[in-house]
C-alpha cells in the first residue's frame, strides 16, 4: 500500500511538471528564438540608422556650405554697381580649397538681374572655377542670350526654385576614364524676394563614402550600401555596381517591396530576400533628408539571415540543456519529498483525497476514539477540515466584496489566517489608493485638457495681441469656475516709461473694456513682475482687493497672482480671484498657461516690431527714390568716397586676413556647434579638422558640460548679440593650455545672429608666470 500512494505521487507530479515543462520550455524556446532574431534586426536597423544620420549630416553640411554662400551672393547689385564681380572667384576658389569634397563649382545670374537695361527674361552670365591637375581654372560663360534652353536642369530650377541634389554621375577632371569620379550636382537658388535671380552650383565628390560604408559590418558576411533618389547605387563595396539602377539588378524585388517609391517618401523599411547564392538576406533601408526641400536618399544594409539565426539556436540549445537538468533534479526532489510522507498518508487517505480534491465540510471530520499517534493525526485533520472551513467562509465573502466579514486566526501561529487577514488590509488599502488614483487622474486629465485648450487658442491669435489676450483670460475665468480675471503685459515701447498695461480683464461671463496702467513695482502687480514669483493669498479684508488689487471691484476667498515668464524675462502677470480656493494643481497650471502665454506674446510683440520695421523700410525706400536725383547730382564725391571705400574694404580684408594668421579663429553655428576652424587652431589642439567640426563650444576644454545653467546662458546672451569674454583652459596631450577668447555674434541683414566669430590668443606663457 506504501508503493502505490508513493507511486501515485511521483506519477502525478512527475507527469504535471513535464507537462508544464515542454509547455513552458517551448513556448519561451520559441519567443527567445524569435526574439534573438528581432534583436539582431533591431540591431541591423539601428546601424543603418547611425551611419544613415552621419552621412546626412556630412551632405547637410555640403548644402549649409553653399547657402551660407548663397546667402553673401544676394547683394550682387551692389557688387556689380562697384564692379568688384573679381569678388566672386576669390569665393569660389576659397571654397574649393578648403573643401576638397567640391570638384567644381557655378555661378549663375540672370541677365536682367544685374543688368538694369537688360528686358529679357532670358540669358544667363556663368562663372565656373573647376579642378585640373591640382589648379583651379576660371571661365565666364554668357548663356542662353536666344532664349531658355527649356527641358535643361537649369530651366527646370529656373522655373521651379529649390534646393536639390542631383542624381549621381561620372565625371573626369582631366576628360579621360584614368580619374574618373562618382559625383552629384549639389544646386541652391539665388532669390531675391520671391524673384529668381540665380543659381548656385557645386559638384559634389560621392566617393568619399565608400569608406564609411565598407565600415557597416553589424554580422559578419554583412555589407551597407547607399542609394540616390531614383535608386542609383552611390556606394556599395562591390564598384562593378556603382552608378547601377536597383530597378535594372533586382526590378522583382523594387515592384515588391516598393524599394524606390519608399526611398523617394523617406522611409525606414526592411525586407527579407533570396540572392542569387539562394542565400536569405535581411534589408534595412534608413532614410536620409538633404537641404529644405528633402531631397531623399536611402542607407540600405544587408545581413545574412543565417548568422542571425545562429546565435537564437545556440541560445535554443542551451536553454534546452538546462530545462533536461533541471527536470531532473526535480524528479529527485520529488520522489524524496513523496517517500516521507507516505505513510502518514496512509490513516487519512480518504479524507486528505477530498481535501486535496477541494471538497470541504464538516461532515469530514473523523471521531477520535484512541490517544494514540493515530489519534493525534485525525485531531490534526480534524482542526485543518475547521480551519479550512473557516477561511473558505472568509474567502466567499471576501470575494462578495464584504471586507468587514468577522475572521479570526486559528491560533497565532496560523499563518494562513494572517495570510487572510493581510489580504484584506491589502484590499481595503488598494481600494483606499485607487480612491486616491482616481482623484489624481481627474486632475491629470483636467490640466491636460486645458492644456490642449489653450494651446489651440494661442494659435489663433498670432497677429493681435488685444483679441489673443481676451480668449486667453476669458476661457482661463471659465475654466478655473473663477469669477473675475485680467491679463497685465509690460508695455516697454517707450524706454523711458515703462508700465504694466490691463491688456484683457473678464468678470461675471462678460468682457470689460477697462483701460489701466500700472508703474512697475506698485501694488500686487508691481511686486510679483518685480518678484517674479507666484504670489496667492486667502486672508485679506472684503475690501483689500479694491485697494490694492489691479482687477478691484469684487471680494473673492482667494487671489493668484501668476507671472509670465519666457526664457527668463517677465512680460506681464496673470491676476485672478476666485470665490473658491484653489488647490496646488490649479496654481500649476496656471502657471503652466503662463509660460505658454509669455512665449506667443513673445512671439506677437517680434510679428508686431517685424511689420513696423517693414513699414519704416517701405518707406525709406520710397524716399530713397526721390532722394535719387540728388544723388546722381552728388556722383562725383560719391566717386571720390567709393574710392576711399574701396581702399577700407581692401584694409578691412587685410587686417582680417592678418587676424587669421596670427590669431585662433573658430565659427559656430547658434546651437553652439563648431562649423569651422582655421590651421593655427588645429594645429594648438593637435586636432583634424574633421575631429572638431560638429562639437560643443567649449567641449574640448578641461571641464566643461553643454546641459548646464551658465552654458545656455552664455549661448542665450549670444543669440541677443552680445559680445562674450573668457579665459578658458584646456588640455593637449597632457599639457595645459589657457586661451584668453572673444564671442562675437555675426548679424545677418534682419538684425538676427547666424553664427558666431571666435577670436581666441595663445595666454598660457602668462598664466604660468603668473
Amino acid at each position: 500500500m506504501n508503493f502505490r500512494i508513493q507511486t501515485k505521487l511521483l506519477v502525478y507530479i512527475l507527469s504535471t511538471s513535464l507537462f508544464i515543462y515542454i509547455l513552458a520550455f517551448g513556448y519561451l524556446g520559441y519567443n527567445d528564438h524569435n526574439l534573438a532574431i528581432n534583436e539582431a534586426k533591431h540591431l541591423t536597423d539601428t546601424y543603418s540608422e547611425k551611419y544613415a544620420n552621419y552621412i546626412m549630416m556630412n551632405l547637410n553640411g555640403d548644402m549649409d556650405v553653399a547657402r551660407t554662400l548663397v546667402q553673401s551672393f544676394t547683394n550682387y547689385e551692389w557688387v556689380y554697381e562697384n564692379n568688384l564681380q573679381e569678388q566672386y572667384y576669390q569665393i569660389l576658389k576659397t571654397v574649393l580649397q578648403n573643401n576638397p569634397q567640391f570638384h567644381n563649382a557655378a555661378l549663375n545670374f540672370e541677365l536682367s538681374a544685374i543688368n538694369k537695361n537688360y528686358k529679357n527674361p532670358y540669358g544667363r552670365l556663368r562663372y565656373i572655377l573647376y579642378k585640373a591637375n591640382g589648379i583651379i581654372n576660371e571661365r565666364t560663360d554668357t548663356l542662353e542670350i536666344l532664349g531658355d534652353n527649356v527641358g535643361s536642369a537649369y530651366y527646370d530650377m529656373k522655373i521651379n526654385p529649390r534646393e536639390d541634389m542631383s542624381e549621381p554621375y561620372m565625371f573626369s577632371p582631366s576628360g579621360t576614364e584614368e580619374d574618373l569620379v562618382l559625383v552629384s550636382s549639389l544646386s541652391i537658388p539665388i532669390m531675391k524676394g520671391e524673384k529668381y535671380v540665380g543659381l548656385l552650383q557645386f559638384d559634389v565628390n560621392l566617393e568619399r563614402f565608400n569608406e564609411m560604408i565598407n565600415q557597416l559590418k553589424p554580422y559578419p558576411g554583412s555589407f551597407g550600401f547607399l542609394v540616390s533618389n531614383k535608386g542609383r547605387f552611390v556606394a556599395i563595396p562591390e564598384e562593378k555596381y556603382l552608378n547601377k539602377s536597383i530597378d535594372s539588378l533586382s526590378p522583382k524585388d523594387n515592384i515588391n517591396f516598393k524599394i524606390i517609391e519608399n526611398i523617394q517618401k523617406g522611409k525606414s523599411f526592411s525586407y527579407t530576400m533570396i540572392d542569387s547564392t539562394k542565400t536569405r538576406n535581411y534589408i534595412s533601408f534608413s532614410p536620409i533628408s538633404i537641404g529644405k526641400e528633402d531631397a531623399r536618399w536611402s542607407l540600405g544594409t544587408s545581413v545574412p539571415l543565417d548568422i542571425m539565426i545562429e546565435k537564437a539556436d545556440k541560445n535554443l540549445l542551451f536553454s534546452a540543456i538546462v530545462a533536461i537538468m533541471g527536470f531532473l533534479i526535480l524528479t529527485l526532489v520529488i520522489w524524496s519529498i513523496s517517500r516521507g510522507i507516505s505513510r502518514p498518508l496512509i490513516f487519512t487517505s480518504k479524507i486528505i483525497e477530498d481535501l486535496a480534491k477541494g471538497k470541504i465540510s464538516l461532515h469530514q471530520k473523523m471521531e477520535i476514539t484512541s490517544n494514540d499517534e493515530i489519534s493525534d493525526i485525525r485531531s490534526s485533520v480534524n482542526s485543518l477540515i475547521d480551519g479550512l472551513d473557516n477561511n473558505l467562509k472568509f474567502a466567499l465573502q471576501i470575494g462578495k466584496g464584504n471586507l468587514e466579514f468577522e475572521f479570526k486566526p486559528l491560533s497565532n501561529e496560523d499563518l494562513l489566517g494572517k495570510a487572510l487577514i493581510d489580504m484584506r488590509l491589502s484590499l481595503k488599502q488598494a481600494d483606499i489608493e485607487e480612491i486616491k488614483r482616481k482623484e489624481e487622474d481627474e486632475k491629470l486629465n483636467w490640466a491636460t485638457k486645458g492644456a490642449a485648450r489653450f494651446a489651440e487658442l494661442m494659435t489663433q491669435y498670432t497677429d493681435n495681441l488685444e483679441e489673443f489676450s481676451y480668449a486667453i483670460i476669458s476661457n482661463l475665468v471659465k475654466y478655473m469656475d473663477a469669477n473675475q480675471a485680467g491679463l497685465f503685459i509690460i508695455n516697454d515701447s517707450q524706454k523711458n516709461n515703462v508700465t504694466i498695461d490691463l491688456a484683457a480683464s473678464y468678470a461675471y461671463d462678460r468682457r470689460k473694456f477697462l483701460e489701466k496702467k500700472i508703474n512697475l513695482g506698485v501694488g500686487l502687480v508691481g511686486r510679483c513682475i518685480n518678484e517674479a514669483e507666484t504670489i496667492y493669498m486667502t486672508d485679506f479684508p472684503d475690501d483689500y482687493l479694491n485697494i490694492t488689487s489691479g482687477l478691484g471691484g469684487a471680494a473673492p476667498r482667494s487671489l493668484i497672482l501668476v507671472p509670465i515668464i519666457f526664457n527668463q524675462q517677465v512680460f506681464g502677470v496673470i491676476e485672478m480671484a476666485s470665490i473658491h480656493n484653489l488647490e496646488e494643481y490649479q496654481k500649476s497650471f496656471v502657471e503652466r498657461i503662463g509660460e505658454s502665454i509669455a512665449s506667443t506674446i513673445s512671439n506677437v510683440k517680434i510679428n508686431q516690431q517685424t511689420a513696423r520695421l517693414l513699414e519704416e523700410s517701405k518707406i525709406q525706400s520710397e524716399e530713397l527714390v526721390a532722394q535719387e536725383e540728388e544723388m546722381r547730382q552728388n556722383m562725383e564725391e560719391m566717386k571720390a568716397t567709393q574710392e576711399e571705400l574701396e581702399q577700407k574694404a581692401s584694409d578691412a580684408k587685410s587686417i582680417l586676413n592678418a587676424i587669421n594668421s596670427v590669431a585662433l579663429v573658430a565659427e559656430f553655428n547658434m546651437q553652439g556647434k563648431l562649423i569651422d576652424i582655421n590651421k593655427d587652431f588645429l594645429i594648438l589642439l593637435d586636432k583634424s579638422k574633421e575631429e572638431m567640426l560638429g562639437k560643443f563650444q567649449g567641449s574640448f576644454a578641461s571641464v566643461h558640460d553643454e546641459e548646464t545653467e551658465e552654458f545656455r546662458k552664455f549661448w542665450n546672451d549670444l543669440r541677443k548679440g552680445k559680445v562674450k569674454k573668457t579665459i578658458q583652459n584646456i588640455e593637449v596631450n597632457g599639457n595645459d593650455i589657457w586661451l584668453s577668447e572673444a564671442y562675437t555674434p555675426i548679424i545677418d541683414k534682419n538684425g538676427v545672429a547666424y553664427k558666431v566669430l571666435n577670436f581666441s590668443v595663445d595666454i598660457t606663457t602668462a598664466r604660468i608666470g603668473e
